[in-house]
C-alpha cells in the first residue's frame, strides 16, 4: 500500500471512497460532489496537504485537511477522515497521520484539529494515540420544523443580504471551525438569515443553508433564549433542519432546544494536537 498526497486524485474518487467509508457509520451519509466541493472549498481544503492510502492504485483511506490561520496560529483542520470497511483495524489511521504530520510541519502548520463523534470510541483512542486531546464537547440537533406563529411586538425578517459583523455581539458560544466567518463568507450566496428586531436593533439571529437546511449559527441578546428563542424560530420556513456543533458549555441554548423537542441525535468532541 502507498500513502501520498491527494493533489492528483479526482474529486469523484474521493467522494466515492468517503461515501463507502461512511456507509455503515453511526450516521450513514451519501454526499454529492457538489456538496463536498462547496463545503471543502469554504473550509479551505488543500489537496496537496491531504493524504490518501492506496491499495493497488485504489483509494481505501484518506485525511482531508483544510488550512487556515486562527490569529497567529496556522491550523490544519481535518475536514474528513475515512477508511473503507475492508481495510479497517490495520492501523491505517496512524500510518496516514505519520505521513501527514511530517509534511504539515514542513509547511509551517502548528496545530491540527478535528471533530469526532463521542460514541466512536475506537476512533477517539486512535486519535489520542496520535497525540490529540479533547478540547470541547458539542451537541448536534435535528428538527422536522413545521413552523409556528408567535404574537409579538418584535419584527421578524428573513434576509439574503446581511453582514456577519451585524451578529458578532449576539454570539452566545464560540463557533466550530466550519461555522466561523471565513468559511461562511465563501458560500454566502446559499445562506439566508432570520433576524429579530427590537426598535430596529437586531436582538436575535440565525443563519441557515437554503439547500442543505443546515443551521450554521444562531444567537440571541444576552443569551436570553427564554425571551427570544421561539420568536426567532417563528421566522424559519418549514423543513427538515440540522443544527451542528453547539458547545455544551452554553446551558441556556440547550435548555431551549430541549423545551422545543429538538432531537439531540449525536454528540461530538473537538480535538486538537500541537505539532
Amino acid at each position: 500500500m502507498e500513502i501520498k498526497s491527494l493533489e492528483n486524485t479526482p474529486i469523484r474518487d474521493i467522494v466515492a471512497t468517503l461515501n463507502f467509508a461512511f456507509s455503515d457509520y453511526f450516521i450513514p451519509i451519501n454526499f454529492t460532489e457538489e456538496y463536498v466541493n462547496e463545503r471543502w472549498t469554504a473550509s479551505g481544503v488543500d489537496y496537496n496537504l491531504s493524504f490518501g492510502i492506496f491499495d493497488r492504485n485504489k483509494l481505501v483511506g484518506f485525511i482531508i485537511h483544510a488550512i487556515n490561520f486562527y490569529g497567529e496560529t496556522k491550523v490544519a483542520y481535518n475536514a474528513s477522515t475515512g477508511v473503507v470497511p475492508s481495510h479497517r483495524r490495520q492501523g491505517l489511521l496512524s500510518k496516514l497521520y505519520e505521513k501527514a504530520i511530517a509534511v504539515l510541519k514542513e509547511n509551517g502548520i502548528q496545530k491540527s484539529t478535528l471533530e469526532c463523534i463521542t460514541k466512536n470510541e475506537r476512533a477517539i483512542l486512535a486519535y489520542q494515540k496520535v497525540g490529540f486531546k479533547i478540547d470541547r464537547h458539542y451537541h448536534l440537533y435535528k428538527l422536522d420544523w413545521k413552523g409556528v406563529r408567535i404574537k409579538t411586538a418584535l419584527k421578524v425578517e428573513e434576509r439574503s443580504n446581511y453582514s456577519l459583523q451585524d451578529f458578532k455581539y449576539l454570539q452566545n458560544y464560540f463557533p466550530s471551525i466550519e461555522n466561523q466567518d471565513h468559511c461562511l463568507e465563501k458560500y454566502k450566496e446559499n445562506l439566508k438569515s432570520i433576524v429579530v428586531l427590537e426598535s430596529e436593533k437586531i436582538v436575535a439571529y440565525l443563519i441557515f443553508h437554503k439547500i442543505s437546511k443546515r443551521i450554521h449559527r444562531l444567537g440571541v441578546h444576552e443569551n436570553n433564549w427564554n425571551t427570544f428563542g421561539e420568536i426567532l424560530f417563528s421566522g424559519l420556513p418549514a423543513g427538515n433542519y440540522n443544527i451542528i456543533n453547539i458547545d455544551t458549555e452554553n446551558k441556556n441554548i440547550h435548555t431551549f432546544f430541549k423545551k422545543m423537542n429538538f432531537d439531540n441525535y449525536i454528540n461530538q468532541y473537538d480535538m486538537s494536537f500541537i505539532l
